[in-house]
This record gives structure tokens, C-alpha cells and sequence, in this order.
């Protein structure tokens, strides 16, 4: 059995006009509901994985900076991946399919809507509508490989976003 958390970037900024979508920074909200959506992982999901990849994207690595410190995980290696920047879904399928052995539990830092489809493709159906900024899904997955992943190996075992914690704009004004 393994453990897949899907996590997307907490709400970004779109900054200047000319600014590369791939630089673009997390705005004040996803400043405060990155380390939010770490201290619930620590709490409420007994956190402790194995190994966390990032997209390079400024936006998502930042979010996984800030969740890994918010837990406790500071000195966790963070892995940075660019096929999971603007990732179809087989890129995505490669990542997983790749992770070593050894990991009970993986973590995947990125984007919509490539996460949502990754936990589609997994679950073999639909199991949740419209990825959030900062929505975190954890799966159980029906295999002893990374290597098997494949439709219907994966179980939802919980989807979160930061508003359902405590966080977002019902919370804060931005």
C-alpha cells in the first residue's frame, strides 16, 4: 500500500503585466495558507513522507517550501521536477510511476489541472470537482511498485483546501 498527496499551489499573484507565468509569486492569502495547509497536514494527517517533489514554478515551490516548514519537515530533500510544470497527464503518470521504490509515502507539489486528472486516472473515476488553490488530495494506493500505478489503483482518501481550515478569502480579506 502507498500514500500519494497531490498538492496545489496555494493562491499566486499575477503581478506585472510582462511577468512569466512561470515566475509569477504567491500573493499575501497563499503566503498565509501555505504554512496553514502544513500545520494541518502535521495534525490532523500525521504528515511524513518518504519524498516531495516540486514544479519549479516559483509558485509551487514556495508552497512547498512553506507547507514542509509549517509540518516540521524543514530538512526534508525537495525534489524539483519540470515535467510537472503545465504536466499532461502522462508526464505526471511517468513522475509517479518513477518514485523510488523504498517510498511508502510521496508528495507532488503543482498545478491544475493536470493534479486533478493524475487523482482521476488513479482513482479510475471522478472523486473530486475542481482542484483549489491550496487543495491538498491524499490517496491510498492498491500496490506494492510506484511502478504499478494505474486506473483504479487509487482510493480518495481525503480533499481539503485551505477556506475548509481556516484559510482562504472567506478568511481573509485580500
Amino acid at each position: 500500500m502507498k500514500l500519494l498527496t497531490l498538492i496545489r499551489h496555494a493562491k499566486s499573484d499575477h503581478g506585472p503585466p510582462l511577468q512569466q507565468d512561470f515566475q509569477r509569486p504567491l500573493s499575501a492569502r497563499g503566503l498565509r495558507d501555505a504554512p496553514l495547509i502544513g500545520r494541518h497536514l502535521k495534525t490532523a494527517h500525521a504528515f511524513a513522507p518518504d519524498v516531495v517533489i516540486t514544479s519549479p514554478a516559483t509558485r509551487a515551490a514556495t508552497t512547498a517550501t512553506l507547507v514542509l516548514q509549517a509540518a516540521g519537515l524543514e530538512g526534508t530533500p525537495l525534489l524539483e521536477e519540470h515535467r510537472i510544470y503545465e504536466a499532461p497527464l502522462h508526464s505526471l503518470v511517468e513522475v509517479v510511476q518513477g518514485l523510488p521504490a523504498t517510498a511508502r509515502h510521496a508528495v507532488l507539489f503543482g498545478h491544475n489541472p493536470g493534479l486533478e486528472l493524475l487523482a482521476h486516472w488513479l482513482c479510475g473515476a471522478p472523486v473530486i470537482e475542481g482542484l483549489r488553490t491550496g487543495g491538498v488530495i491524499q490517496l491510498t494506493l492498491d500496490l506494492d511498485q510506484w511502478s504499478g500505478a494505474g486506473p483504479g489503483t487509487g482510493t480518495l482518501l481525503a480533499y481539503f483546501y485551505p477556506a475548509q481550515i481556516g484559510g482562504g478569502k472567506q478568511a481573509h480579506a485580500d
